[in-house]
């Protein structure tokens, strides 16, 4: 037998917003993490754990709790950073991640915090998230870790934030978008970020690899893994001849 549902008159008169619950469903948080672990099948409870663990740890040391001294301190940098590498970690939304940390008490306890940010509060922290404080973070995770890179591999991507179509840029006479290029330069092992170099614009990977080879020396790598836009004459001579690799 269905309850009956009783408003008030004045909610009522504004407006009748129904939710899940007036239609006897569960909660729909549930049905979030549960999607989210069977998406990654790899993905161990324990492993999450000790991910978040490791991150909060690092963040700590490498930026401030508080991005201002004047700010309402509802939800720390750490905790904000944190929220956004398990979004990361488990391939999920903003969204998503928020309802997936939302029915974890576990989860909550190791971020400090009561109450879930919302998923809006996470997008403007990465927006404004400065550059400097990701390599610092990345550097200070290099310089705890003895590091052993075997092979290293280099790549670099273009990515841009303009979301208008083809036909838009056309018409717009925009066709040819400006864009963000990142360079990186992995540990193909641990997935490490060992150095890496963001660029504006169009620009050969050619110009990134030298700087990158000598930055990696320090590793003592066997093989560099790169693809056919790294393939010069000078891009081998300074692998065989510097780095003495192949």
């Amino acid at each position: 037998m269905i309850s009956e549902i009783y408003y008030s008159p004045v909610y009522s008169g504004v407006s009748k917003q129904l939710n899940l619950l007036d239609f006897s469903f569960k909660n729909s948080n549930i049905q979030r993490l549960k999607s989210v672990l069977n998406k990654n099948s790899e993905l161990k409870e324990n492993k999450l754990v000790k991910f978040i663990e490791r991150t909060y740890y690092y963040v700590k040391i490498a930026i401030n709790k508080y991005s201002n001294a004047f700010s309402n301190h509802l939800y720390s940098q750490h905790a904000l950073f944190t929220i956004l590498a398990i979004k990361i970690y488990t391939k999920s939304t903003y969204r998503e991640i928020i309802d997936f940390i939302d029915v974890s008490d576990i989860i909550k306890k190791y971020l400090r915090i009561k109450k879930v940010p919302h998923f809006t509060t996470i997008q403007k922290f990465f927006k404004r998230l400065p550059s400097k404080q990701i390599r610092e973070i990345n550097q200070l995770i290099l310089t705890l870790n003895d590091i052993k890179a075997d092979i290293i591999a280099l790549d670099g991507s273009g990515f841009t934030n303009d979301y208008a179509d083809k036909y838009y840029a056309k018409i717009r006479q925009k066709e040819r978008k400006s864009y963000i290029k990142n360079h990186l330069t992995i540990d193909v092992k641990t997935r490490l970020i060992l150095y890496y170099q963001t660029s504006r614009g169009p620009k050969y990977d050619t110009q990134f690899a030298k700087p990158a080879l000598r930055q990696i020396k320090k590793y003592k790598p066997d093989y560099i893994v790169a693809d056919k836009a790294y393939d010069t004459e000078p891009i081998r001579k300074c692998i065989n001849e510097e780095l003495k690799s192949i």
